[in-house]
């Protein structure tokens, strides 16, 4: 009995691993950029002698969130349809869904408040 059971906890933390592979690495990439560049954003905040740098990192503070987790999460889908791995491909659904719940929750209210007052608040 205790072998069966060892047996389908391994099985079940491989199987919830792949899941949880699928659904955190997109995340991860997104946010994670995004969140990184804006660090390095606040802390050399006016010391910034080549404006180079300075574009750089607001890229990558857009396009971490915007870009970089749709992707990877498409790119994981993919390869879990193209592997047969449909817990990978879950996860990474999942974090599709949230991408979206992100930008109709937080990232749409900010777009309308930056176009609408225009700066006069």
């Amino acid at each position: 009995m205790t072998n069966e059971f060892s047996d389908n906890s391994i099985t079940e933390k491989f199987s919830t691993s792949d899941y949880w592979y699928g659904f955190l690495i997109p995340i991860c990439f997104g946010l994670g950029g995004s969140l990184f560049s804006l660090i390095v954003l606040l802390v050399m905040d006016g010391q910034f002698s080549d404006y180079s740098f300075l574009f750089f990192f607001v890229i990558l503070l857009h396009l971490g969130h915007l870009v970089l987790w749709p992707s990877s999460a498409v790119l994981i889908v993919f390869q879990g349809v193209k592997s047969g791995n449909s817990l990978s491909k879950d996860g990474a659904l999942l974090s599709l869904k949230l991408y979206g719940l992100w930008m109709v929750v937080i990232i749409a209210p900010f777009v309308w408040f930056a176009t609408s007052f225009n700066g006069i608040v």
